[in-house]
């Protein structure tokens, strides 16, 4: 039989795990955001135009919902810095968080054919 203590600390243990299994939801969510804008961002270094990083970036975070990736500048010419801002968001109960990652990258040079 169960005694009295344990049927008044069963509750709490039910919530402090449920607490670690949404931090470590969070870090996951955060880890995979970092990810897609690094993505992003070497794919910005290596083609023109905004959307293959877009795409590359949600390719890399599909599990990610609501998505949002920014490159900037949009228009790379050799050596310019490229930033890409990604942004989703992230649910623990009623409660939604923004994330926001971002990467940088060297815009390469074109090799001659």
């Amino acid at each position: 039989m169960l005694s009295l203590e344990v049927v008044l600390v069963l509750p709490v243990i039910a919530l402090l795990v449920l607490g670690l299994i949404q931090v470590a939801a969070l870090g996951r969510d955060l880890l995979v955001l970092h990810e897609a804008a690094r993505v992003g961002a070497r794919v910005a270094a290596t083609t023109s135009g905004t959307s293959a990083p877009e795409r590359a970036a949600r390719a890399a975070a599909p599990e990610l919902r609501g998505l949002a990736v920014e490159v900037t500048p949009a228009v790379r010419s050799d050596g310019d810095l490229v930033v890409v801002a990604v942004l989703a968001e992230h649910r623990i109960g009623p409660v939604s968080r923004t994330l926001r990652a971002q990467a940088l990258a060297r815009v390469e040079p074109v090799v001659a054919r």
